[in-house]
């Protein structure tokens, strides 16, 4: 299938435009995948598509990225064709694990045909470990830059919540007061042992905790900012606060779902069971690809206010959690 520029401009028109192509899809039809592409939605919502997959040659679809935001690095082609109702994915460095753990997005983004592997090729879930690898990394903070000798120094690039323009340079961390446990660790799983839906209620109520923990951190960081900039740069302040709504986005897009469609499960009949459950899932791989791609989730963590937030580590925990959950 040729895609055009319009295809690729917003979430609604590349589905549409892939749903199209997986209808025509004949042996031999070419594919390719791309570590990640950020698409935004009607609303302006933005999508980050972790991998990101076309059914059509890498040539075709390269100039169509160059405005796109992402990554947008290619790490595999091929062919594919039909067998059974699946999209067969043959060539080079397929992350099938990825897609086994997105199956209900790119289920439905190929107009109900699932992606599989061809014969004799193994399957693994890499999902879950990229999140832990990724807050398994310390990554240090670079240390405040020197006040400059005239005018407004800049502040250190990690201030997420920081204008373009000139501003004074953060303080150096101060000793951090007195913080809750909870701040560095999710509440706790389910005991592996219990009935599934007890383990889904729990888990429910957990995820609750986690967005608290996560909305509770990013609070303390916007009041740290509000203090350092307000009482001798209240200018500034006034820039800085156009920009807080980066901070707010994180719980924002963690948001309540997974904990609504776990309660469900957990309520529900067995035989109807199964189908929440793959809600959850559908939920639960969205927020780990989320998580994977945001950049401000390290930029909050290392902040130079003082602030310990470590939300990579509560979120790749409390996300691990969630996956053991939703197994029976």
């Amino acid at each position: 299938m040729q895609l055009k520029p319009q295809d690729l401009k917003t979430f609604e028109s590349y589905k549409k435009a892939m749903r199209m192509a997986a209808s025509q899809i004949k042996d031999n039809t070419k594919f390719c995948i791309y570590t990640d592409v950020q698409l935004p939605d009607a609303g302006g919502k933005m999508h980050v598509l972790k991998p990101f997959l076309a059914l059509c040659p890498p040539a075709m679809l390269k100039p169509l990225l160059t405005p796109l935001k992402g990554g947008k690095r290619l790490i595999s082609e091929g062919t594919c064709s039909l067998h059974e109702g699946k999209v067969i994915l043959k060539g080079n460095k397929v992350p099938f694990g990825q897609l086994k753990t997105q199956a209900t997005f790119f289920k439905d983004l190929l107009g109900g045909k699932a992606v599989a592997a061809p014969a004799g090729v193994k399957e693994e879930d890499e999902e879950e470990e990229a999140v832990e690898a990724k807050a398994a990394t310390p990554e240090k903070p670079a240390p405040p830059p020197p006040p400059a000798a005239t005018g407004i120094p800049k502040p250190p690039a990690q201030n997420i919540a920081a204008s373009t323009g000139n501003q004074p340079p953060p303080p150096a961390p101060p000793k951090p007061g007195p913080q809750a446990g909870t701040t560095t660790a999710p509440p706790a799983a389910p005991a592996a042992q219990e009935p599934h839906p007890v383990r889904l209620a729990k888990a429910s109520v957990a995820w609750h905790g986690t967005r608290g923990i996560v909305d509770g951190q990013c609070k303390q960081l916007k009041e740290a900012i509000r203090a350092h900039y307000g009482n001798s740069h209240p200018e500034v302040l006034k820039a800085i606060e156009g920009n807080m709504h980066k901070i707010d986005v994180i719980v924002e897009r963690l948001d309540h779902k997974l904990a609504d469609s776990l309660t469900k499960a957990s309520a529900a009949p067995a035989a109807a069971r199964t189908a929440e459950l793959r809600v959850a899932q559908g939920i639960l791989n969205e927020y780990i690809r989320y998580v994977n791609a945001e950049p401000s989730i390290d930029h909050i963590d290392r902040n130079p206010f003082g602030v310990k937030c470590n939300l990579r580590q509560v979120l790749a925990s409390s996300l691990k959690q969630m996956s053991q959950s939703l197994i029976a």
